[in-house]
């Protein structure tokens, strides 16, 4: 069994709960009120990944930024040797929809080919919805991203599946199976 070392991005507008995923994964836990990440904060987690070559060991080395504006120009810097991404929105608010393509400059200006996961947050804020699933499948497709999918931090609903998925996609590319 392989053992693999993986940097991992978690980028987006402020808000939109990059916090409580990270939590939600790593610890299990929903915090309600989760303090603004000031700058760039950082987790590490080991997880198994099945592909065609067999299971695979990896740490997850995840840092989360801060989605604040005063806080973009670091991003860049900390993208230099990231194996992929998650790039969050919330499904609840159009504007940090419409700023993802910011977002994907600024993480393809330092990776260009890594793998990157749209991933709309607050999927359980069912009547506050704003964002339709269409739409964000037509993006992640035009943008040459590797998956859409929706979660909820609350509830831990399709939370392990992202950095399941983003884990299989890495995987894929480094072993050449993709």
């Amino acid at each position: 069994m392989s053992a693999y070392i993986l940097k991992v991005i978690i980028a987006g507008p402020g808000g939109v709960g990059k916090t409580a995923m990270l939590m939600r994964f790593t610890k299990g836990v929903f915090i309600e009120n989760t303090k603004m990440t000031i700058g760039v904060d950082f987790s590490a987690v080991k997880i198994k990944a099945s592909t065609s070559l067999g299971e695979r060991v990896i740490t997850l080395q995840i840092w989360d930024f801060g989605g604040e504006e005063r806080f973009r120009f670091i991003l860049p810097g900390y993208c230099a040797g990231a194996s992929g991404a998650i790039l969050c929105f919330d499904l609840t608010n159009p504007e940090t929809f419409e700023s993802l393509p910011e977002w994907l400059d600024l993480i393809r200006s330092k990776v260009p080919d890594i793998p990157i996961i749209l991933v709309g947050t607050k999927s359980d804020l069912v009547d506050e919805r704003k964002i339709d699933r269409e739409l964000a499948e037509q993006k992640m497709k035009e943008w040459g991203l590797s998956g859409y999918i929706e979660t909820s931090s609350k509830s831990g609903e399709n939370i392990g599946y992202v950095f399941g998925l983003l884990s299989q996609e890495m995987l894929m590319k480094i072993e050449g199976t993709k």
